[in-house]
């Protein structure tokens, strides 16, 4: 099972359909780590065949959707959230709380616009960096994650 997760788009419509387009052959699953939500509504359209999750971001001031959301995927649990609730400009401490409180595998976050990935205590934290405005001097970019039956490969990609 592929699982692309992405997020910071901040209205880079292009962007997040250039990604749908590169990608969703290949693709199982899209998660959309927030700001700014609007950015995604043409994706649903487009592609009614694919699973897309989000959550709202800081920027996401009238959004009705839960900030913290949780899904399973081949047999693994992944809670995802913006992470500026989380506190996440300073470390993964609440995440790794949010991780243990709900069993999870994986906690994917985004609003820090800066790319990744760890493995601590048998859970994976990973942001994808921001698809509209890194903040880390290098390009575009989102993450690819695999579930395998020999575990879960994450890597981090550049939007082409």
């Amino acid at each position: 099972m592929r699982i692309i997760a992405f997020s910071d788009t901040h209205r880079h419509h292009d962007r997040v359909h250039r990604l749908f387009e590169q990608t969703h052959l290949t693709t199982d699953l899209y998660i959309f780590l927030g700001d700014i939500e609007s950015d995604i509504d043409n994706m649903f359209a487009l592609y009614p065949d694919k699973r897309i999750l989000s959550v709202p971001g800081n920027c996401d001031h009238a959004s009705l959707n839960p900030a913290v959301g949780v899904t399973e995927a081949a047999g693994k649990k992944i809670i995802f959230t913006h992470g500026h609730r989380h506190l996440v400009n300073f470390g993964i401490s609440q995440l790794k709380s949010l991780a243990e409180q709900n069993g999870a595998d994986m906690v994917l976050f985004g609003h820090t616009h800066v790319r990744y990935c760890d493995y601590k205590d048998g859970v994976y934290f990973v942001n994808p960096g921001s698809l509209g405005e890194p903040r880390d001097s290098r390009a575009p970019s989102y993450a690819v994650i695999d579930i395998i039956p020999q575990g879960i490969l994450v890597s981090h990609a550049e939007l082409q």
